[in-house]
């Protein structure tokens, strides 16, 4: 994968973990909602190979998170996204 990818992918991650981590009084539910279902589907929409990129970069970006809770949602990511089943 090239720097592009992997900045990307950490952005993205870093973008949703943020907002799932972000109180309710801070930001209304339905407001977080309609900000990452959209990212979600569009995770969702690739091909499978693609899709196998994607949870390899989510994946390296995790093992980066120093921050433990955010690190445990990290780990967690592509399976809480949808990309692949939780096991």
């Amino acid at each position: 994968m090239t720097s592009v990818e992997q900045v990307l992918a950490k952005a993205v991650m870093d973008l949703v973990i943020s907002i799932e981590m972000t109180d309710d009084e801070e930001i209304d539910p339905d407001v977080s909602t309609a900000i990452v279902e959209p990212v979600g589907f569009l995770l969702n929409d690739v091909s499978p190979e693609v899709r196998q990129q994607l949870v390899r970069l989510f994946r390296e970006a995790a093992e980066s998170e120093d921050v433990p809770e955010r690190h445990a949602m990290a780990v967690e990511f592509p399976e809480a996204i949808g990309l692949v089943e939780y096991s």
